[in-house]
This record gives C-alpha cells, structure tokens and sequence, in this order.
C-alpha cells in the first residue's frame, strides 16, 4: 500500500510532501520555504522570522467569526538517525516511507511524525474549504529538537490566540497540561596534582538500566556515577588518577570507570568487592544486569592531591539524585534531578546535573541547592541551557476537550502533566492568558530508525481535531 491510499487523504498527502523536504534540526529553511509559499498561494496572512518559525493565519469560516481564536502548533524539524547499512543524505534526500500494515515507517532512518504530523493536520485544515472552524493561526517553530532555539525566539506578539493546541504529544488519549522546566548545573573542578607513590584499583560499573531522566526517574533505578562516588568514598584515603561517567545530560548514567590510588591494594579490593555485593543486590529489581569490576592494575604517573580527590568525591557521593516530588493530584511527577555525565579532561573534572520541575520556584530552589553544596567543596559552578516550565494548567476547556474526545472517539482519556519538555513552557511564559493543552496520535521508538506512527490513530485524532474547531466556544 502507498502512503496515497491511506487515509486521512489530505493528513497523509501533507505528511508526505514535509517528507521530501529535508528538515533536520538547524536545518528548516526548506519547509520554511514550503511553508511560506502554502500560505501566500491561497491569500493567507503569513509571517516568518529569521530563525524560519513561520504562523500562517485563516480567517474564521461563516458563522464562527465570533468564536476564541485556535492556535495549532507543532515543530517543522526532526531528530535525523539512520541504520549504519542505509545509505542516506538527510541534507538532500526525502525520507523513504513504508506502509507496514497499521505502522506508518521509514526505511531505516527516523520517520518525522515528530513532529511532521502536527505540520500535517494544520495544513489539511488550512487547506480545507469544507470544514467549519474559527480564525486560525497556525504556529511552526524550529529547533525544538536540540535547543528549542525557534520557540525561544518567536515574536509571540504575532498570536492572538485564546486558545493553543500542541500536537506534541505521543499518546492518544493523553491531554497534557504541565511539562518540567530544566537548568544544567556544571560544577568543575580544577585539577591540582602529585606524584603517585601507591598501590592502584580499578573500578568499572556497566550494564545498569538508566533511561531518559524525564521519564524513568521515578524508576529508582542506579546512577552509575552516583555508585561510583559511593565505593570511592567507601575507601576513605585515596587519591584519584581516573573518574568519570555517563554520557548525557538528559539519560540517567549507565556506566562509569575509575582508577584510585591506595595505600593497600588488597585491602581496597576486599572492601569493595564487600560493597560491590550490596549494591548489585540492591539493584537486582531495577538494574537486573548491572556489572561491577574490581581488580589491582599497575599504574604510574600524577594523581590528583588527596585533598582535591576527596573534594571531588565527597561532592558526587553528596548532591542529589533522583525524583524531588510528585503531583498528588495526578500522580505525577513534578520535581527531579539527574547527575548526568562525569568528566575527566585534562585540567577539569566537571559534573553535569540536570534539575527539571514544572514550577520555577522549585527548579531554581533545587538548582541552588546543588551550587551551594558545589561551593562548599570548592567547585566553581555555571548555569546552562535554562528552559521554562509549563505550570499545571487549570480550566474548564480542558474537560471539554478530553470529553469531547470520550464522547466522540469512544475511549477514555486522561488529564496529566509531562516531566519532560515541551514547548508550552516558552509560550505560556510569553502569552499567559492563552489556555494552552497538548495531545497526539500514537507514535512510538521517535529519535530512532525504528520510529513509526499508528495510521488509525493518526485518523482518529484528525477526526477529534476537526470536531473539536467545529465544537469549542
């Protein structure tokens, strides 16, 4: 079956247009292009800035002119990953979709329904002539996957609307109304060195579960770095040669290695191996595969002085890590922070922390408290990457919207709050009296070449959004 038979029509006719344009993050001014020239061709207000987020608007049709203005808006890049045996040019060449019974595919590089679909659906209802909605502005930022550089810099003076749908979500059935704001904590470390004159163990923690740290931190599963603090602190005199871990900001660490200095070798291996016992029996349920070497190496050279290697370490085992609070209301999760990477450069040893919540107060309260245990050990501290949060929305569209959806659909849904990011966060910042609510098809594996989206879904959740523009007051 070709992507042309599926239906909705015009919702895959679109997709499959965006899917030609090559749209990697950074890369938009193509379907900026596209975008802008849809709008001029059918004598649309049409506005674009110089990051290519572009708002194309339509006028209400007869007998909605008096109605709350919609907002649609979605991402017009996308996460581009490919199968190392697929040959792919994602700077020039369209994405290859595949129909694989209810699973809209790629062939073996990320599909784009992240978040080419929400693009979609503005662009089959701008397109319309038939269906009955009121004014409409239709609102494509850029960059959402690396940096959320294009939402971060719209001219927001440019939306008029009461009303903002985010078809960003990925869940059908799930209406979101929060997401977490985050903030990196980098506190560095710079090294001061002596000569080695001990006995060395070498550490190395693999195998643990981890995930994303919006979305698994609930989870208790270990933090490699966190364990690895824990069985270098356990040893209470040592100087370090080597200590790192992780890999990204935004994953909870899978692995990490050291090399510490000690003055009896045996000694240090019997104790860890002890400790190494409890914590793999601690992690049986969470981290079923979890793996930890211990063993005596012969080293040389400089380490770092036992008055930093303890700083260093007795900063790592101390900050938080891990799930702050939740939303009782909703059973959700509000507050958290992630110590994602560790680094050994040359003349720094820095920890990364990511600090998400979905209220400022508490992102900034939390924020702070890593710093100042960061300043107490010496650790020159610097903030990066600070995004807002989008604080739980409350109001009476929202329960029609999920009603509508049960009445009209025939499942239930549910109102939630997401501790990942969104770019409602930068928007309700902006337009705070613009009721604002997030929701999807099912897609499923995005940021991967596995990506698919669920064709009936996609149908369904076009037919609510039709319904909806046609219902809401």
């Amino acid at each position: 079956m070709e992507i042309t038979e599926l239906k909705p029509k015009e919702v895959f006719y679109w997709f499959g247009e965006l899917s030609k344009i090559p749209r990697e993050s950074g890369n938009e001014k193509g379907v900026a292009d596209f975008l802008e020239n849809f709008a001029k061709e059918r004598n649309f207000e049409v506005y674009r800035d110089e990051n290519n987020n572009v708002i194309i608007k339509k006028e209400a049709t007869q007998g909605y002119e008096d109605r709350p203005t919609i907002a649609l808006q979605g991402h017009s890049d996308m996460v581009c990953v490919k199968d190392d045996d697929i040959d792919h040019d994602f700077e020039k060449d369209p994405i290859e979709l595949v129909v694989d019974g209810n699973y809209l595919k790629a062939n073996g590089t990320t599909l784009g329904a992240d978040d080419g679909i929400a693009v979609a659906y503005g662009l089959a209802i701008l397109d319309s002539k038939e269906l009955k909605h009121p004014k409409l502005e239709l609102v494509v930022t850029t960059e959402e996957e690396t940096s959320m550089g294009g939402v971060s810099t719209i001219d927001t003076s440019e939306i008029k609307a009461d009303y903002l749908l985010n078809i960003d979500s990925e869940e059908e059935g799930e209406f979101t109304v929060g997401c977490a704001g985050g903030v990196e904590v980098i506190s560095e470390f710079d090294k001061e060195f002596e000569d080695a004159s001990g006995e060395f163990v070498e550490i190395k923690i693999s195998g643990l579960t981890g995930g994303h740290s919006g979305m698994e931190i609930d989870k208790y599963r270990k933090n490699g770095i966190k364990e690895m603090a824990r069985m270098v602190y356990n040893l209470r005199d040592f100087r370090l040669s080597v200590f790192e871990g992780g890999s990204k900001k935004n994953a909870i660490a899978t692995n990490a290695h050291a090399i510490v200095e000690v003055e009896d070798s045996q000694k240090a291996v019997e104790k860890l191996e002890n400790l190494k016992k409890q914590i793999l029996h601690e992690a049986k349920d969470t981290d079923p595969n979890a793996k930890i070497t211990v063993e005596k190496v012969e080293k040389s050279g400089k380490v770092l002085t036992k008055e930093l290697s303890k700083k260093i370490v007795g900063f790592v085992y101390t900050i938080p890590n891990g799930l702050y609070n939740k939303d009782l209301s909703l059973n959700t999760l509000t507050s958290s922070s992630n110590v994602g990477v560790l680094t050994d450069s040359e003349d720094k040893i820095s920890v990364n922390s990511f600090v998400r919540s979905s209220l400022q107060s508490e992102k900034e309260n939390y924020r702070d408290q890593i710093a100042a245990i960061a300043e107490s050990f010496g650790a020159k501290v610097k903030f990066e990457h600070d995004y807002p949060g989008w604080e739980k929305e409350e109001n009476p569209i929202i329960d029609f919207c999920k009603e509508l959806y049960e009445k009209e659909i025939g499942r239930d849904a549910i109102v939630t709050t997401t501790h990942g990011g969104l770019e409602c966060g930068y928007l309700k910042k902006q337009l705070p009296n613009t009721v604002m609510i997030s929701f999807g098809p099912n897609l499923h594996d995005v940021h991967t070449s596995r990506e698919n989206a669920e064709i009936d879904s996609i149908e369904r959740i076009y037919k609510y959004l039709v319904k909806l523009l046609e219902e809401i007051k």
